[in-house]
């Protein structure tokens, strides 16, 4: 019987017993294991890198603090980690559904690009997860998955599975389509390595990060990306979908493929703070998506979480913090660019702008159609010029 399959990809220093937890860990933990409508899901949580581990000592939990937290470093171990469960979980037919945040969310959309690299093993062996994950390093810069040597390595491979209608029209015989049912994530952030500041050691090591497939394709059939408008650290610059406008052309209608800019820091959407007034509405509008492609997360954590929402909350979900690190965090800082239009811009944003001083950079270019007596009350796309 067909299930929902979904994989969470928590971020940087994140787990899932963490005092003030993300959207990530928050969902992870409220999927009913049956849909009303009877359909089982299945969720699997998966760490953000830096999060201590249970084995480690002391000495091993500082270094995974820093050498995973602040370099990203074994990012591309639990990528293999969630291929692997997808992997065995899978089954034609299943539904599947991805979350991450900060670089949760960088995994997250890898995954989606490593599935349509290579599809998923027949047998589920080390020997088969290490193969997937070398050829998804190693392959041209560029590639289109759909190139005949990719092809003719997914029909070895994935002999059962498609990753493309291409893919699915050269194969000899029947085969079912894999597919990614929808992609949610909070401010992706893809910094991995030394930081670019650093220009000659970030040369020397940052290469062998290069390799992440990050494109949102048609194998994902919606998505929807929460950008946090207020985030001024250099360090966790967004890495944003290019191609928004070409897949929801090319879609039957609607827009299946969203990326919309909410008010707050990093964590003020992605969460993981005391402060939970803004990312329980960027939570929320995840969450609308993932229930549009069939999901079902309990109806007691929307509630509570809708209650929660407070366009007026501090723009960052930590409390305010003092000392060195935070004096020289705020000299390395620089507002993000501008949304690329006007219809970028959620609903949040807009009813945060109505409030007295909040006036963002990023938002600015688009001041004079945001003004208050002008802006329609629930603002229809015929509108959005």
């Amino acid at each position: 019987m067909a299930k929902n399959l979904a994989i969470f990809c928590d971020g940087t220093w994140n787990h899932l017993d963490a005092a003030e937890p993300t959207n990530v860990a928050i969902l992870s933990k409220n999927v009913p294991p049956v849909t009303a409508g009877g359909v089982v899901q299945k969720a699997i949580y998966m760490p953000g890198v830096g999060a201590p581990r249970q084995e480690a000592g002391l000495v091993e939990r500082a270094l995974d603090r820093v050498t995973g937290g602040a370099l990203g470093w074994g990012l591309d171990g639990k990528l293999k980690a969630a291929y692997r469960e997808v992997a065995r979980q899978y089954q034609p037919g299943d539904r599947l559904f991805l979350f991450g945040y900060s670089r949760g969310a960088y995994m997250a959309r890898s995954l989606a690009g490593l599935l349509r690299s290579c599809g998923l093993p027949e047998e589920v062996t080390e020997a088969r997860i290490d193969e997937a994950m070398t050829r998804y390093r190693n392959r041209e810069p560029g590639s289109h998955p759909d190139a005949p040597e990719p092809l003719r390595f997914r029909a070895a491979f994935s002999p059962r599975l498609a990753t493309s209608e291409t893919d699915r029209m050269v194969r000899p015989g029947p085969v079912e389509m894999l597919a990614v049912d929808y992609l949610g994530v909070w401010d992706t952030v893809g910094a991995l390595g030394v930081p670019d500041q650093f220009a000659g050691l970030a040369a020397l090591t940052n290469g062998k990060y290069k390799f992440h497939d990050l494109r949102l394709s048609s194998m994902v059939k919606a998505a929807r990306h929460a950008v946090a408008i207020d985030e001024r650290r250099k360090t966790f610059p967004p890495t944003l979908w290019e191609n928004l406008t070409d897949l929801n052309a090319s879609g039957t209608g609607g827009q299946p493929y969203r990326q919309e800019w909410f008010p707050g820091t990093h964590a003020g959407v992605g969460g993981g703070g005391p402060v939970r007034g803004l990312s329980n509405a960027a939570l929320l509008w995840v969450v609308e998506g993932a229930e549009a492609a069939g999901m079902e997360f309990s109806a007691t954590m929307k509630e509570v979480a809708a209650a929660a929402v407070r366009l007026d909350a501090p723009l960052d979900a930590h409390l305010p913090k003092a000392g060195l690190g935070a004096r020289l965090m705020a000299r390395n800082a620089a507002d993000r660019a501008p949304p690329p239009a006007l219809q970028a811009i959620s609903h949040p944003a807009r009813e945060r702008w109505r409030l007295h001083g909040y006036r963002p950079v990023p938002l600015r270019p688009f001041g004079p159609r945001l003004d208050p007596a002008m802006l329609p009350g629930d603002w229809p796309p015929d509108q959005e010029k």
